[in-house]
């Protein structure tokens, strides 16, 4: 008979302000939930207890702003005597709810600091002569994270003017706009260029009948890769000066639609990049895929994983967002994807 040191088992590791306090969530844990969000969401993670003591409701009462840290642990997961560890990151608690009967509790928890305003409060304000990363660098001080920019480039702007809106919102925009993505995650602000992520090398290759696959869907649309190409025209009055620049994808159709921009530019390569980035905002989401796996601390928001057995579905994707699940039910792990453009 198999011991139940020798059993294939996650766990969940929690630090609570400080305190290991996995001992006394085990007994009461219905389900843990954490969130490797996408671009432009935050990491976050929601503990569900079970709570006919009314601990939870009283001496153990979660509040605003304490400071949550976790990590999954397996053991025996893959093979036997091996033991894993996957560090989720650093949460800040910002809201919790109770219903009942029976008594169940949640906690919720964020990986933004919750005394930081850069999510709610909003500003008006302009930024002159400047780079994103110089405007990422001051958001992310303000908020009390330390930056991490991985993008290739780092646009340039004159001026550009952030109206009533959030720091995160006003970021997310400008970097959205420039192909650049934007998390929130173990207490850094990271900024990533997708493309560069998408040419990694895959961390797996799911094959259908033989992984452990729970369920999944592909589906595609023409409506989300109809563009053949993007031409950019734009002039610039000041200098009687017009800029235009087209980008055409490798392997793109003959034929077909074009996506016509029309955008501010300082130079002929802004124009040429600037066209590139839109046209892959557009047809980005051509190939979307969900997959539930057995338990897989390998994945994770950004990374690319191989796909094989689905014809037509088969290829690389990327990983937009990440959810791991450890509870009563066991632990799974649920991937929202999309194939890579390569371009």
């Amino acid at each position: 008979m198999e011991k139940m040191q020798d059993a294939r088992r996650a766990v969940l590791v929690l630090e609570y302000n400080g305190k290991i306090v996995t001992k006394y969530i085990a007994d009461s844990l219905i389900d843990f939930t954490y969130t490797d969000a996408a671009s432009g969401d935050l990491d976050d993670i929601d503990l569900r207890l079970e709570d006919k003591a009314l601990k939870w409701q009283g001496a153990w009462t979660a509040a605003e702003g304490d400071k949550i840290k976790a990590t999954i642990r397996t053991v025996n997961w893959d093979k036997p005597g091996e033991i894993k560890k996957l560090y989720l990151g650093s949460f800040e608690v910002d809201s919790g709810s109770v219903e009942g009967p029976p008594d169940t509790v949640s906690i919720k928890a964020t990986s933004l600091p919750v005394s930081s305003g850069v999510r709610h409060e909003k500003r008006t304000r302009a930024w002159e002569k400047t780079k994103l990363k110089t405007i990422a660098e001051g958001i992310a001080k303000h908020a009390g994270l330390k930056l991490l920019y991985e993008a290739t480039d780092n646009p340039s702007y004159d001026r550009i003017e952030q109206t009533d809106v959030s720091d995160m919102a006003f970021l997310l925009d400008a970097a959205t706009k420039e192909g650049i993505a934007v998390k929130v995650s173990g207490g850094k602000l990271v900024l990533f260029d997708e493309f560069r992520y998408e040419t990694k090398p895959a961390v797996a290759t799911i094959t259908r009948g033989k992984d452990n696959v729970l369920d999944y869907s592909f589906s595609w649309s023409f409506a989300s890769k109809a563009y053949r190409s993007a031409i950019l025209t734009y002039t610039d009055s000041s200098k009687k000066k017009t800029y235009k620049a087209t980008y055409t994808p490798p392997g793109a159709p003959r034929s077909g639609p074009v996506l016509n921009l029309n955008e501010q530019v300082s130079s002929q390569a802004e124009a040429a990049r600037i066209a590139r980035k839109r046209l892959r905002e557009r047809n980005k989401e051509y190939g979307k895929g969900t997959l539930t796996l057995m338990g897989d601390i390998r994945m994770a928001t950004g990374l690319t994983i191989n796909i094989n057995g689905w014809g037509k579905y088969d290829g690389k994707y990327i990983i937009e967002s990440c959810v791991q699940r450890v509870g009563s039910s066991g632990f799974v792990t649920e991937l929202q994807i999309r194939k890579v453009l390569g371009w």
